[in-house]
């Protein structure tokens, strides 16, 4: 018998098959042993089911599932053989794209994240800069409480939802006459998208900006008034208003404390 026939031991050391494999595909009905020992419950294959096999392998590594290659099989002709063929070149092609969209978006990712901790060494020491006129949309306010801004924050979201957009960056424009009366008011929410037809709103002009970066909540933080100091000590008068941005990447952390963000205040 040895000469003749295989154990399930030798074949999976001969085909890199896992005997564990080798038994499900038995279980499944794509290719059982020639014998079966009864009382030992033994297997043995013969050498033409060894070919096979291989043959199996390499169709499972270019993507055959166990149903086509049981079809194969069952149908064996060059023509069907052919039709299977072409499918499985669709279906990775499918599967090509999507992982190649997901790369993508896994490098955009990283890139963000990398500019984020290098923006991290910033966080509290003052600088200027100059930005841009911005444009994007406006949700006006105010909005005085925490309630109201979860609220409106929600809205955003499913308007965001709705029509399709991505958001580049979102933050909040606040007066300095309504922040030292109340920490929590926001004068109003803004967010730039990326499809730039709906960004239609001035949020700031071009200019010069005194600008800090920080990290958790801004207003149990004392940033503001740092950044105010600054101003005046480096004779800058600021605007009436001042705006708090940050990238959506900052929704990826567990809490508050580790949202990381932009003041900047448009001074002359």
């Amino acid at each position: 018998m040895t000469e003749e026939f295989f154990t399930i031991g030798e074949v999976s050391k001969s085909t890199k098959i896992p005997i564990s494999t080798l038994r499900y595909y038995d279980k499944v009905g794509l290719l059982s042993p020639t014998l079966k020992n009864t009382d030992t419950n033994y297997r043995y294959y013969n050498p033409m089911q060894i070919i096979i096999l291989k043959a199996i392998s390499h169709m499972r590594k270019i993507g055959f599932s166990i149903e086509y290659i049981k079809s194969h099989f069952k149908n064996m002709s060059y023509e069907h053989t052919l039709e299977l063929f072409e499918k499985i070149i669709v279906e990775n092609r499918k599967e090509i794209k999507k992982l190649q969209e997901i790369e993508i978006e896994l490098l955009d990712g990283c890139k963000k994240l990398k500019e984020n901790l290098e923006l991290e060494k910033q966080i509290g020491v003052p600088f200027l800069k100059e930005f841009p006129e911005i444009k994007g949309v406006r949700f006006t306010g105010p909005i005085n409480t925490r309630k109201e801004l979860h609220k409106t924050i929600k809205l955003i979201d499913n308007f965001e939802t709705s029509n399709n957009l991505h958001p580049i960056l979102r933050g909040f424009k606040v007066s300095f006459k309504c922040f030292e009366k109340n920490k929590e008011v926001k004068d109003e929410l803004i967010a730039v998208m990326e499809e730039d037809n709906y960004n239609n709103s001035l949020i700031s002009s071009a200019g010069k900006y005194a600008c800090v970066y920080g990290k958790g909540e801004f207003e149990k933080q004392e940033l503001i008034e740092s950044l105010i100091e600054w101003i005046k000590n480096n004779n800058f008068k600021a605007d009436d208003n001042f705006f708090v941005t940050f990238s959506d990447y900052t929704l990826m952390f567990k809490g508050k404390k580790d949202f990381l963000y932009l003041i900047k205040v448009l001074v002359n």
